[in-house]
């Protein structure tokens, strides 16, 4: 993992040290396949970890993506979260994608949906379904993740069934990118503006303004002690894909900062995980 430079936000390092240490353990533990590339930069790498039982197949699939503002994070962060799923069965995949300032958008987005064709393409050969394919992320991920569960037109792009993703589950996601909403000094248009490669890319780049017409189901969950913007957009959030034609359910994790949100994926009885599972078991109708 290259060095990205310090963090931002208060507890990050350890938030990150702590997610790596514990899936450091997984990996060792765990039937997986490690930095299979879905392209040739060398950030375009999966982690694919899979169920004790080799003769599976049909397995349901989540793709999830780190966090860490865009500028930081890596699939390494993620492998804690895979013993609660594979033991469903399913496929739990951790990717890269490209960071900023290199990368602008709309590149990490388009990694991520890069990536999603690349399952589609090749789960079976692990075992999964391309038929039963999930996408989630936490923080920056959670956003990409909505993204990548919001726009059709990315899917129609790559060759990919206007129903390929299942189900989204972003996870304490920053879903409102307006520079003109944001505090013209504070943090918040310091880091979107790393991401942006023109100011007039921000509604492209906004989850709240991808939402017509949407089908996907939302499963969207935050910490009541998160980031102020975020439990104020995702609320906006759930509110607008409840005027759209699918199914959108929600929690407000109490007590819970925005580290910990994803922090406590590794949990079976976390409320997140157990939402996750029934999903991918039984996804819910496509379309309201």
């Amino acid at each position: 993992m290259p060095d990205r430079g310090e963090l931002m936000l208060p507890g990050a390092k350890e938030y990150a040290d702590g997610c790596i240490a514990r899936s450091r353990k997984v990996v060792a533990e765990t039937r997986c396949v490690i930095d299979v590339p879905y392209g040739d930069d060398f950030y375009h790498r999966l982690d694919i970890f899979l169920p004790d039982d080799e003769t599976l197949t049909g397995l349901p699939v989540l793709l999830f993506f780190h966090g860490g503002a865009w500028r930081h994070g890596f699939k390494e962060w993620l492998g804690f979260m895979a013993p609660v799923l594979t033991n469903l069965p399913a496929i739990f995949v951790s990717a890269n994608y490209r960071l900023t300032p290199e990368a602008k958008h709309p590149a990490p987005f388009n990694d991520c949906v890069d990536a999603l064709a690349w399952l589609y393409r090749n789960v079976a050969d692990y075992g999964g379904s391309p038929d039963r394919l999930f996408v989630g992320g936490h923080s920056a991920g959670g956003h990409l993740a909505a993204l990548a569960g919001l726009k059709r037109d990315a899917w129609a792009a790559r060759g990919l069934p206007d129903d390929v993703v299942k189900a989204c589950f972003p996870l304490s996601g920053p879903v409102n990118l307006r520079l003109d909403e944001m505090d013209p000094e504070g943090r918040r248009i310091k880091v979107t503006r790393l991401l942006l490669a023109r100011d007039e890319d921000d509604r492209d780049a906004s989850p709240l303004d991808q939402l017509a017409g949407n089908r996907t189901p939302f499963f969207i969950a935050y910490g009541e002690n998160d980031l102020p913007e975020v439990v104020l957009n995702n609320g906006e959030l759930i509110a607008a894909l409840a005027r759209e034609d699918c199914v959108v359910e929600s929690h407000e994790f109490a007590g819970t900062g925005h580290s910990q949100t994803n922090e406590n994926c590794g949990d079976p009885k976390n409320l997140w995980v157990q939402t996750v599972r029934a999903w991918m078991a039984t996804p819910p109708p496509y379309g309201g």
